[in-house]
């Protein structure tokens, strides 16, 4: 639960657009890489684009707006309302919140294709009545519009104990725990854990 304040505190952050997540035809939320890492940025209903008439993924944009912090887990969240373009974009791809993209795979892909990585979520009751299921479900689509299918495996398990912080999570091999997982955080954990296994196979012979 956030407590609301006249005066939250700004946020002021420059980088490139690398997802955009469109919601009964308005952007929901975008990812953007900057010199401080990803991050991933609700998009006020009143946000204002300057320079721009939509956002898209390749964009390089100043992104403004406010940040509040949740005084029970100390996450911060992060809600823009001016965006501002910097430079064309590069792609004017765009992805739909939750709707997977198919992809096709020769029988060569699928026999080269050697799991390097697996995900650990948590799927007793406490978990799944935290949104456990539905973070799985988003794990599941995020990675099919990867194309992580075949290098990413998701494991259901028992309990992985701070039933009261679900849904639980685990990332391997770095052995990486996330608790109170909600399915707007998944594309950011998979950009920042997984996208290496991405590339390995776009190069690969």
């Amino acid at each position: 639960m956030f407590k609301s304040h006249k005066n939250d505190p700004e946020f002021n952050l420059e980088g490139t657009i690398q997802n955009v997540w469109i919601k009964k035809g308005k952007p929901k939320f975008i990812s953007l890489l900057t010199p401080l890492g990803l991050f991933l940025i609700k998009v006020s209903k009143e946000a204002v684009l300057i320079g721009i008439s939509a956002l898209a993924p390749g964009y390089e944009v100043k992104v403004t707006g406010q940040k509040k912090q949740d005084l029970k887990t100390g996450k911060i969240k992060l809600k823009a309302d001016r965006v501002i373009s910097i430079s064309p974009p590069i792609s004017t791809l765009t992805l739909s919140l939750y709707k997977p993209v198919q992809y096709s795979y020769s029988d060569t892909d699928k026999k080269c294709s050697v799991p390097t990585a697996k995900i650990l979520i948590c799927q007793k009751s406490d978990c799944r009545k935290r949104g456990g299921d539905a973070v799985c479900k988003v794990l599941q689509q995020e990675l099919a519009q990867r194309g992580l299918e075949e290098q990413v495996t998701i494991e259901k398990t028992g309990c992985l104990k701070k039933c009261k912080s679900g849904p639980n999570l685990v990332i391997l091999p770095d052995k990486t725990r996330y608790s109170k997982v909600e399915p707007e955080a998944i594309p950011v954990l998979i950009e920042q854990h997984l996208a290496g296994n991405r590339e390995e196979k776009s190069t690969s012979v």
